[in-house]
């Protein structure tokens, strides 16, 4: 079974656990990246493209991205949200909402930067392979208290 898969099916369980469920979609926080708010959204169908989602699943999936992306913009120390999808670890269909810290800019100009401007798809694939880890070696507290925040954001757009 795919890894998205498995946590649509609640057999694996990322730190923070599930921050949004409904009937199409699910958003969770990235299973094995030590960064806080490092968030993953997917069709809870297994679906390999965009172009195979239905207008319901896109619709649930721009609507929580928005929330969620607010929600990372107010974390302390955020100073840019980027959206992407790459597919390559998995073919479940998933878009990555990664913060961009303030600390990130920190590294070395051929690490994240083309001529004086930071590459946000270099910054995002340099710290995906630098804060790479293992479920169990989460820093849990921070991980949760972001997921937390998050969650509560959305819950209270959409019971509102």
């Amino acid at each position: 079974m795919c890894l998205t898969c498995s946590i649509v099916n609640a057999e694996l369980l990322p730190t923070g656990g599930i921050i949004y469920k409904d009937d199409y979609i699910v958003l969770h926080h990235c299973i094995d990246i030590n960064i806080p708010g490092y968030l993953i959204i997917s069709p809870l169908r297994h679906v390999e493209s965009f172009s195979d989602l239905n207008q319901t699943e896109i619709l649930q999936m721009g609507t929580i991205m928005k929330l969620a992306v607010t929600a990372l913009e107010q974390v302390d120390g955020v100073e840019k949200v980027y959206i992407a999808n790459f597919g390559e670890e998995t073919t479940h269909f998933h878009m990555h909402i990664f913060p961009r810290y303030k600390w990130m800019l920190n590294q070395s100009a051929q690490d994240i930067y083309i001529g004086n401007r930071v590459d946000g798809a270099k910054l995002l694939s340099f710290y995906r392979q630098k804060c790479k880890t293992t479920p169990e070696l989460m820093k849990e507290n921070d991980i949760v208290a972001v997921t937390a925040y998050i969650q509560n954001l959305i819950s209270s757009h959409i019971s509102g």
